[in-house]
């Protein structure tokens, strides 16, 4: 009986020392893009208009920072209502928000760049895809503290000395909008639009916008603006075809 145990003991240890097998690697399936045909896209055009009496901006006081202050030869303003030739409004995110559900886009490859010059956020509003690079640039003599504050998002906040390496970063899933502060200037703002395809811009002091290369269909259209809120419309896009939208803010 002795004997027999010793020998199913010893057998026992050479089945625990032989090497185990390796499970066979699981096939990863690459993700099926949706390839955009420029011969089989229609073109999007608008404008986005503010009617009403011009909004007076605030002046900006830097008295705290004498670095930021030195930098500007006159007198900076806020102006989150920015108007030019005939009501064009500036700096609205314009986007698709509906319509394209089930199209999957390759990811932006080039990042988005958020620079701090002057001790303001340039640009004010910024559009980036889900999963791009946003850069985030100093470029002021001073420190700054950049602090993004997203609901659907990580927050983060970090700080950045002159000189130094841009901060890259990521969101990995879509916001719109996304508030960004400087905790040591508290003047500084800019909003980031975070969008999963390519169809989005921001308007210029014309008020204009374009989003090319769109694929026929059916559309929700949203423009977003920080202090007049946001409005939505239809849109149908055919092949070949230029379709235009304008919306208009009271």
């Amino acid at each position: 009986m002795t004997q027999r145990i010793i020998v199913a003991a010893a057998l026992l240890a050479c089945g625990c020392n032989r090497p185990r097998e390796k499970p066979a690697p699981v096939a990863v399936e690459p993700p099926r893009y949706f390839k955009i045909d420029p011969g089989e896209t229609g073109t999007l055009e608008g404008k986005v208009l503010f009617r009403g009496k011009k909004v007076a901006g605030r002046r900006l006081s830097m008295d705290t920072e004498e670095a930021c202050q030195a930098m500007h030869k006159t007198p900076v303003f806020d102006e989150p209502v920015q108007t030019g030739k005939d009501g064009g409004l500036a700096n609205v995110f314009v986007y698709v928000k509906s319509g394209l559900e089930g199209k999957v886009f390759a990811p932006a490859e080039d990042p988005a760049v958020l620079e701090q010059r002057g001790c303001l956020y340039l640009p004010r509003v910024l559009g980036l895809r889900v999963g791009q690079t946003l850069a985030v640039r100093n470029a002021d003599p001073v420190s700054h503290n950049v602090h993004p504050k997203p609901r659907n998002n990580r927050d983060w906040n970090q700080q950045q000395a002159p000189q130094a390496p841009d901060l890259l970063r990521r969101f990995a899933r879509p916001e719109v909008m996304i508030p960004v502060r400087c905790d040591v200037h508290g003047w500084m703002k800019a909003y980031i639009g975070v969008v999963d395809h390519p169809f989005f811009a921001v308007t210029s002091t014309a008020g204009g916008f374009a989003l090319p290369a769109l694929p026929p269909g059916e559309y929700t259209i949203a423009v977003w603006h920080e202090v007049l809120g946001q409005k939505t419309a239809p849109a149908s896009v055919k092949k070949g075809a230029e379709g235009r939208l304008e919306f208009v803010y009271q």
